[in-house]
């Protein structure tokens, strides 16, 4: 999976098309052991999105620019910008095929809470990476594509924020059945890390990934001890 990062950032350097996806390879996801045999639908409401309640994610969502100068240093971010969709809609959407990739006696909805046995509502109150400019990666981005292989495994330190508020699940009736609350993770550490400031968006992808899996756990409990 770190290769593929490596290449895509690679790739997306002699790209004209910089637009950012929030997705990730579901398909090596393995199928979550279950002590009873689940079979019910859930519908996952599209995410509130009161991110700009927080002044920490400004930079995201007002930079024009992939990259910026925070507390004096170079840096990348992955600014609100490149993403074409709105950031909740994707992250209900890979949220919902993470579920049915490990779930899949789960019958999973987007938004049809009158057909769905349960249904998930939640806010995100936080989705940002910031990481240090690679000045390696900008010195072999200089030598073409020879210099971008050359330093393909360049990696510089960083933060990821991801946080979802109000985790709620409910009933086909509209009951509150149980209050999950938030779910916050901080992820620092080295990532790979690119010339254009782009691979900023694959890392926060990647651990997107562990955020939902932990969520899901979290959520299967609280259906099988309603169950």
């Amino acid at each position: 999976m770190r290769n593929l990062v490596f290449y895509f950032c690679i790739l997306t350097m002699v790209s004209c098309k910089p637009i950012q996806k929030i997705t990730y390879n579901t398909d090596k996801l393995k199928t979550l052991e279950i002590s009873n045999n689940l079979n019910l639908s859930l519908s996952i409401q599209t995410f509130g999105d009161i991110r700009s309640e927080s002044e920490m994610n400004e930079i995201q969502l007002v930079s024009k620019q992939w990259n910026a100068k925070i507390d004096g240093k170079q840096s990348c971010i992955n600014s609100e910008v490149l993403y074409k969709i709105p950031v909740a809609e994707q992250m209900t959407a890979i949220f919902a095929q993470h579920i049915e990739k490990q779930l899949p006696q789960i019958k999973v909805f987007i938004n049809q809470k009158e057909n769905a046995d349960y249904h998930l509502e939640a806010n995100i109150k936080h989705f940002s990476g910031i990481q240090k400019f690679s000045t390696s990666a900008a010195i072999g981005a200089q030598f073409g594509l020879i210099g971008a292989l050359a330093t393909a495994n360049a990696k510089t330190h960083g933060k990821i924020i991801i946080e979802l508020t109000d985790i709620k699940l409910f009933d086909k009736q509209n009951n509150l059945i149980s209050s999950v609350g938030d779910l916050r993770k901080e992820y620092e550490g080295e990532f790979p890390a690119d010339a254009n400031c782009l691979c900023i968006y694959q890392n926060v992808n990647q651990k997107l990934s562990e955020f939902n899996e932990e969520l899901i756990k979290l959520l299967l409990l609280e259906i099988q001890n309603k169950e």
